[in-house]
């Protein structure tokens, strides 16, 4: 399963405006047919994976709007399952997948879920078990890509597991700032150049509002990681 991790972020890696703000504003900055690339991409991956706190801030659909009925699931991974039945995840027909733990798993909760059409997985005892949980979307139920769209904690996750393919980033041309306010990848951090994630860059556009950027792990072909859209 190829994994790629698409964000728009500022020149300082910043994400939001810091905790509680939507992502939805940086989207004041970029026009139609930039809303439009982010959109697509969408339908051509099989899954799109978000954190709990992207549901609770921003009550996204995670859909496709400009290509009807090419939409990719969305797989959400929270440890304690407290994402309001009300959320627009659970409110179309579209296919949602809420992951959790065996600490955080509520039987009735799961269960107003599943009337609502939509699936929950138990993957890990306290924490969520990524690289189960990717097998599992690879092996069982038949995914071939998976978008993930974070924060910096669900990020950080995917890349310390080793689990990222491949990075596409719109950086738009301002500074946030603040030493608190959430970047691409937060988490526990490196602290040794040894350890760190190693990328090539494979393209830069520079576009009228943003400049596109792309990245494939090191040691991965450039054919397994060709550019969308």
């Amino acid at each position: 399963m190829k994994v790629t991790i698409f964000s728009q972020i500022s020149i300082d890696g910043k994400l939001t405006f810091g905790s509680g703000y939507s992502s939805k504003e940086l989207f004041q900055l970029f026009n139609q047919k930039d809303t439009e690339y982010i959109h697509k991409f969408r339908g051509q991956v099989d899954g799109i994976m978000v954190g709990k706190n992207t549901i609770l801030t921003d009550n996204p659909f995670l859909t496709n709007r400009y290509e009807e009925n090419n939409n990719p699931a969305r797989i959400i991974p929270t440890r304690s399952m407290d994402i309001p039945l009300d959320s627009n995840v659970f409110r179309d027909d579209g296919r949602t997948i809420i992951v959790t733990t065996e600490e955080g798993f509520d039987p009735i909760k799961a269960l107003a879920i599943q009337e609502l059409g939509k699936e929950v997985i138990i993957c890990g005892k306290e924490m969520v078990d990524f690289e189960r949980l990717f097998i599992i979307l690879e092996e069982q139920l038949g995914f071939k890509s998976l978008m993930v769209e974070g924060g910096g904690l669900l990020n950080w996750h995917v890349f310390d597991h080793n689990l990222v393919d491949e990075i596409i980033l719109m950086q738009l041309p301002i500074i946030i700032g603040g030493a608190s306010n959430i970047t691409l990848v937060d988490g526990e951090g490196y602290h040794d150049l040894n350890l760190t994630k190693r990328f090539k860059v494979m393209e830069v556009q520079t576009k009228e509002n943003y400049t596109l950027m792309r990245y494939v792990k090191s040691g991965c072909r450039v054919g397994e990681a060709a550019m969308h859209g």
